[in-house]
């Protein structure tokens, strides 16, 4: 921790940002500061990141310090909002380094996460791996978070089997054991992927009115930065359910989707993720008659606008 508070240090001493307005800025006294950086007191990781996220512009520089503060904490509760705020920025990188930081089995739920997430692991392996973790899960299923994180990864294996049936049973289980989380960043968050899931699970149902109501609920001004894949997904959620109801909509939501994951600056691990949106935007043009700005980067995308135009050349060659 040495390391990173002289980090901090002169970070602060060259951009002549003062502890006093460190303080403010993060609502504690200057004597909590000195002490923070004299080492006789620890910053919880949220005071951390602002801190990080204010001095350091580099990205990589940013997962450094938090990689060596997760590696120093003796709080795992500091540790584990480190690895689900990892998580919901699609750091994958960083997420890597804290589960090798702190082995355990609520590790190994965010590693087998991680491997769903980047499409490592079919529907009934990643089923059967999460059982599997279940059974040697021991001490640790007394934590709340463990608890809650089982239910949500459990839902979304049942998402992927598509046994959505079994699913709001759960998610109201799960909403419920959320409130015992002490940590606020991990109670919000956790309970923010269950709504998620419980949008989608409406949605599937054809239950839109429901699956709405939390898509929006979901997209507010605050969770655009604490929760950026969580809002992102349910833009394009949004906008799918409005394809076929009201193409304006639609194609509003679409579009701040794209305009939301461009601002992200992800990896090159999320290309996946850019192209299914641009391709859901030309699916949703296409399919209400607006042939204008298409992006057709997918034969799929290429084949659909040329099975709708008047002319036979262009079916045929859709073929």
């Amino acid at each position: 921790m040495k390391y990173v508070i002289s980090q901090i240090e002169q970070e602060l001493e060259r951009k002549e940002i003062s502890k006093f307005y460190l303080a403010r800025m993060l609502n504690l006294t200057v004597a909590c500061i000195n002490e923070c950086f004299r080492g006789t007191r620890k910053f919880h990781f949220r005071d951390f990141l602002r801190i990080v996220h204010l001095l350091f512009d580099d990205k990589r520089q940013q997962h450094r310090l938090i990689a060596e503060y997760c590696l120093s904490s003796e709080n795992k509760e500091d540790v584990r909002e480190a690895m689900e705020w990892a998580s919901n920025n699609g750091f994958y990188e960083l997420l890597f380094r804290l589960i090798d930081i702190y082995p355990s089995n609520f590790s190994d739920l965010y590693s087998l996460l991680l491997k769903r997430n980047q499409g490592q692991l079919s529907p009934i392996q990643f089923y059967n791996e999460l059982e599997m973790i279940k059974f040697k899960m021991g001490k640790e299923i007394e934590i709340p978070e463990t608890q809650v994180l089982i239910k949500i990864l459990s839902m979304y294996s049942f998402l992927d089997l598509h046994s959505y049936s079994l699913i709001l049973p759960i998610a109201d289980h799960a909403l419920n054991l959320s409130k015992q989380i002490m940590n606020y960043y991990i109670r919000e968050s956790y309970m923010m992927r269950i709504k998620e899931i419980m949008a989608i699970h409406y949605m599937k149902q054809l239950q839109l009115e429901n699956a709405v109501r939390i898509a929006r609920e979901i997209i507010n001004i605050s969770n655009f930065d604490n929760f950026p894949l969580s809002v992102n997904f349910m833009l394009c959620l949004l906008a799918e359910m409005y394809v076929y109801s009201d193409y304006h909509k639609s194609i509003y939501y679409i579009e701040k989707a794209i305009e939301h994951f461009n601002r992200l600056e992800l990896s090159e691990n999320f290309m996946n993720r850019k192209h299914m949106l641009l391709a859901v935007h030309d699916f949703i043009k296409i399919t209400n008659g607006v042939y204008q700005n298409l992006y057709l980067l997918g034969e799929t995308e290429q084949a659909y606008y040329l099975s709708v135009q008047p002319d036979k050349e262009s079916k045929e060659r859709a073929l």
